[in-house]
């Protein structure tokens, strides 16, 4: 399969998440994701973008660009922020152990973007946050197996 890609930019809120996930939804159709995979890519990129909307701009309106590209093995999708700097992978594992009753609310966006997909990468550039996950097409050919595709 050659190469594909396109770009969505928008206002940093939470009502445009049912936007983004139609965009990402194609996308995954595109990659041929399994129903599994797709779910998984999609809460990985809304944690990652709840964040954003809640911390990075910290009250402040700020735009939000999404680059989605397929190659040969993988899905993968970089989201662009202008606001405050925040590498997601410096933070620690959670704490798993401890009953969900002692556990504090929340915290756990990090930990299941990096579950959900094959590979996270955090850099910056001048002045934007650049975040890249890539969901593998070869490791989700593992789930499509006996999936009936309800799409």
């Amino acid at each position: 399969m050659g190469k594909q890609a396109s770009s969505i930019t928008l206002e940093a809120s939470l009502q445009n998440l049912e936007t983004i996930n139609s965009f990402l939804h194609k996308w995954a159709k595109k990659a041929n994701l399994s129903i599994h995979g797709e779910n998984e890519f999609l809460l990985a990129v809304e944690e990652v973008y709840v964040n954003i909307v809640k911390y990075a701009y910290a009250g402040s309106l700020g735009k939000i660009t999404i680059d989605c590209r397929i190659n040969e093995d993988s899905l993968i999708l970089e989201i662009n922020d202008e606001g405050v700097s925040f590498n997601p992978l410096e933070l620690p594992e959670p704490y798993l152990a401890s009953s969900v009753e002692k556990r504090k609310m929340g915290g756990l966006g990090v930990f299941l973007m990096r579950r959900f997909v094959d590979d996270v990468k955090y850099e910056k550039r001048g002045k934007y946050n650049v975040l890249t996950l890539v969901k593998s097409k070869k490791k989700n050919a593992e789930y499509r197996e006996g999936e009936s595709d309800r799409r």
